[in-house]
């Protein structure tokens, strides 16, 4: 959350997930997509293509994106919510169109009966107070440390070189206590992605000072090892750590020194990530003054695995943490800060709540205002925009002035410079009529040389500054694993080197305060907003610097929440609401700054905030892996399972990993009757079940409690064995999706290869090529099959008893068939494409929208999304032979492409028939 820029931003990410799968936008949706964003946007609907990208092509900030995206729910209330996570990705109106047609909109309002309805304002209510907290440091009692925190089995443990004993120490100690550490210096770590498991991450600030490209590789570190640590945190524990060398306080403590304060940016790393990563646990740490390294070492080596707090600051013989500290409400002063025509720098151009900050600081002082921002000096309108107020009516007025061939991100930016003008005059108006004046320059506030110039002419001509309020800000809301290093550096440079450019311009001047807009995206972390976050830390602890540095100066970082300025939109307040955050109102947060500036002796982090909930400003906890128990075991043999006989690799039986669907799902509903199976998440297999004669095994399905997310409900499942070894042998993981009632399915694979597919030797599974036996030999006939897929009609499973002698169920959940015929199909498209057999290993999204398959049978479509040298990924789909309609969908299937499947698969016959004994694959 944050003031101004940041009141948007905070929104964007708070839809929920995205509970159906993908699918082509049906001309209903698309046509009411079109309807709201031309509403929302004053763009003609004639001029918008489904092609063109929400940020590149139309300029759609994250304020506008929520506005059209909660419009879209409200007229669509049968399409799934796009949460945090798909944002990222969907990057184009089709993109958006596609999604929104995953599920059935049945309810959805015809195009034609859609109209445009203006969104009318609440009634005015009286503003909530402004509650005034101080961050302030807690010793931590040791009580936290009784439950450790564990890592997934098998993992590197990264520790980033910062060049100093004490990193050389640190992996002594880590690899004394069993963990594989890999120490990467910070030259190679920019660079690097992981080539095979990580389970835990230890970011230290370097012992010769933090710069601005440390905390930007910092963050690509961190995003190129979200996926490894996300799956290492499902698969039993992973940790990502920051270490910050400030005062053993997080710069919180009175009358210390505070040694490195942009190393205080990484906190913001880790508490994003916390918020984006519920099954990783995250830790800031901070580091103050200990007697030689090794201390140090061990002190960071035992906190790493200690439960607690996201925060703890580390000094020999203590630990602390931060919490909130309520305030009464800062004294109106008695003196004032500054006299009447003194100098003060505002940054942020004179808009939204800077101008509401102006407006007060006028009100009390009649300062001399310095208004600096990005637009352009403000000039007069020519007379065709005198007249129109809505954002349409302008942008038409726009397209006819030009002709009407602008593209419309031109279209975007000279609109939002009229609205930008308009704001400066009206702020310049305003700030005169309370007495006060102020002039207004554009520059780049990054540009250090630039506003030292500047503010020489300023101070030469009126004299020295004596304030500086720092409310600039930019944003790029995405998730960590989506935002590129262009947008983070660009956020985090708006705030930190444009704070840098103003203190080194003014470090001659006698400043009365500093204020800087912070956010409680820093204090608190937010989905979607890890610059944003790493940025507002940064700036509360260059305060903290600088306070210490300038003692008779008031400085003071003010963690705004939203305030309730142009910004914040119907749609916004609505997620708000839901939140328990109220907003800041335009006077009350004006006024609320100007006391503040004046309270001599206060902290100098200070949050502000409007009704915040605990459950928002507690410190997220990581989600463990929830305790799984056994729903049944199975004891394998041949003759007990006789369609094992027609799974045979390399002359041994494999169990296949449609039949471990199958076992899977069986799990989840064993301790949830009443619940319809309706697909599953990231299927991993992690060692192939494989059997070898004479000996029988014992397979154990084990899941977990089922969570509601949305309308469904997420099982966690597991199918263990025993290796040779006698060790516990972890075979396929996923999550189970149950619900009460499953969902009408939308196709999404339109186009089926038309090119046709000769089998060689006259057969599918007369070929080399299938291993499969008489039970698998489910592919009847191949439609077509070319580069971007194939497709082919395939048989429907036989009962259960047919291919089991004491089967679970008497009818199956999904088809074993089916969904093996469908790998097979993957099979065929890698020989032609290739020359190389393939096997499944991971399976990222399952959707079945019936409790049955058809008993005839179905068509598969495969469609290839992804070709590298030694593996494919595809989506398949499972449509009724006879009406068309979508049976089911599998997405992110992943197979390996290997040369040496062959003559696996040419030994396709167990050697003797009989019991087999269980191996590893």
């Amino acid at each position: 959350l944050g003031a101004g820029p940041a009141a948007a931003s905070t929104a964007a990410p708070a839809a929920v997930a995205v509970t159906s799968a993908p699918a082509p936008a049906s001309g209903n949706v698309a046509e009411i997509l079109l309807a709201v964003v031309s509403e929302k946007t004053g763009y003609p609907v004639e001029m918008l293509e489904l092609e063109m990208g929400m940020d590149s092509d139309l300029g759609i900030d994250s304020i506008k994106r929520v506005e059209i995206l909660s419009t879209l729910q409200e007229r669509l209330p049968g399409a799934p919510v796009i949460g945090p996570e798909q944002l990222g990705t969907l990057r184009t109106l089709g993109d958006i169109a596609h999604y929104l047609s995953g599920a059935p909109a049945t309810d959805a309002f015809p195009a034609e009966a859609a109209p445009a309805v203006a969104e009318q304002p609440a009634p005015a209510a009286a503003p909530e107070a402004i509650v005034r907290r101080a961050v302030e440091p807690v010793v931590l009692d040791g009580g936290d440390g009784s439950v450790q925190l564990t890592l997934a089995n098998g993992g590197e443990f990264w520790v980033i070189d910062d060049g100093s004993t004490f990193t050389t120490e640190l992996c002594t100690i880590l690899h004394g206590r069993g963990l594989a550490v890999r120490r990467i210096t910070g030259s190679e770590s920019q660079d690097m992605v992981p080539g095979g498991k990580v389970s835990g991450v230890v970011i230290a600030a370097p012992a010769n000072g933090t710069t601005d490209l440390f905390i930007e590789n910092a963050f690509i570190i961190l995003k190129s090892l979200a996926p490894a640590l996300r799956l290492a945190g499902k698969s039993g524990g992973a940790l990502c750590v920051t270490v910050s060398r400030l005062d053993g306080a997080f710069g919180c403590c009175v009358g210390t020194t505070v040694k490195d304060p942009l190393s205080g940016g990484l906190a913001g790393l880790v508490k994003t990530a916390a918020r984006e990563w519920p099954e990783v646990a995250c830790k800031a740490i901070d580091l103050g003054e200990f007697p030689e390294p090794t201390a140090m070492a061990r002190a960071v080596a035992d906190e790493l695995f200690r439960n607690g707090p996201v925060e703890v600051g580390l000094t020999p013989g203590k630990r602390v943490t931060l919490e909130l500290a309520e305030l009464p409400a800062a004294a109106v002063p008695v003196s004032p800060p500054i006299r009447e025509g003194e100098v003060v720098v505002i940054t942020g151009g004179g808009r939204g709540v800077t101008a509401a900050t102006a407006v007060a600081l006028s009100e009390a002082y009649r300062p001399l205002l310095v208004l600096l921002g990005r637009s352009p000096e403000p000039t007069y309108e020519p007379a065709w925009l005198n007249s129109l107020s809505e954002e349409a009516q302008i942008k038409r007025a726009i397209i006819e002035q030009a002709g009407g061939k602008l593209h419309p991100r031109d279209i975007e930016e000279r609109y939002r410079g009229v609205i930008a003008g308009r704001e400066l005059r009206a702020t310049l108006d305003r700030i005169a009529a309370a007495g006060g004046k102020a002039v207004y320059r554009s520059l780049d506030i990054r540009d250090a040389g630039e506003v030292r110039n500047l503010l020489a002419e300023i101070r030469s001509e009126h004299g020295p500054v004596r304030g500086i309020v720092h409310g600039a800000g930019v944003l790029a809301d995405r998730l960590i694993t989506d935002k590129s290093r262009e947008q983070f550096a660009q956020v985090y440079s708006t705030k930190v080197a444009g704070l840098r450019s103003l203190l080194d311009a003014t470090r001659d001047d006698d400043l009365r305060f500093i204020a800087l807009f912070s956010s409680t995206t820093g204090r608190f972390g937010r989905i979607g907003q890890v610059d944003y976050a790493v940025a507002n830390e940064a700036l509360n602890k260059l305060c903290q610097a600088e306070v210490r540095r300038r003692p008779a100066c008031r400085g003071v970082s003010i963690n705004w929440g939203p305030w309730d300025g142009g910004m914040v939109t119907p749609a916004l307040k609505k997620v708000f609401d839901g939140e328990g955050i109220g907003l800041i109102g335009l006077a009350e947060g004006g006024e609320f700054l100007v006391r503040e500036i004046a309270a001599a002796g206060a902290p100098v982090e200070i949050v502000a905030m409007v009704g915040a909930t605990e459950e928002m400003t507690k410190a997220p906890q990581p989600a463990r892996p929830s305790a799984l128990s056994e729903a049944f075991a199975l004891t394998l043999t041949v003759d007990g399972y006789p369609f094992l006989r027609s799974h045979v690799l390399d002359g041994k039986a494999v169990l296949p990993m449609a039949v471990i669907v199958e076992w899977l799902a069986h799990g989840a509903l064993h301790g949830n009757p009443g619940f319809r199976f309706h697909g599953f998440n990231e299927l991993r297999i992690c060692k192939g079940v494989v059997f070898e004669p004479e000996a029988p095994c014992t397979l154990h399905v084990l899941a977990g409690r089922a969570e509601k997310r949305d309308s469904f409900f997420l099982v966690p499942v597991e199918l263990s064995g025993v290796g040779k070894d006698g060790r516990p042998v972890l075979h396929a993981r996923a999550e189970i999706v149950l619900a009460t009632r499953l969902p009408e399915g939308i196709r999404s694979i339109i186009e089926i290869p038309a090119a046709p597919y000769e089998p060689l030797n006259g057969g599918l599974y007369d070929s080399d090529r299938l291993f499969h036996g008489p039970e698998l030999h489910g592919i009847e006939h191949v439609d077509g099959c070319s580069a971007k897929g194939i497709a082919a009609m395939v048989k429907g499973a036989p009962p259960p008893v047919a291919w089991i002698k004491q089967p679970l169920r008497s009818v199956w959940i999904t088809d074993p068939l089916v969904i093996d015929s469908a790998f097979q199909l993957m099979i065929l498209w890698s020989f032609e494409r290739f020359g190389a057999g393939s096997l499944p290993c991971f399976a990222g999204r399952y959707r079945q929208f019936q409790e049955t398959f058809p008993s005839e049978g179905v068509q598969v479509v495969v469609r290839v999304t992804a070709e590298r040298e030694h593996s494919a990924t595809a989506d398949m789909e499972f449509l009724d032979r006879s009406t068309g309609k979508l049976v089911a969908r599998l997405e992110d299937y992943e197979c390996i492409i290997d040369p040496s499947l062959e003559k696996a698969f040419q030994r396709n016959q167990l050697p003797q028939p009989g019991r087999v004994r269980l191996g590893a694959a």
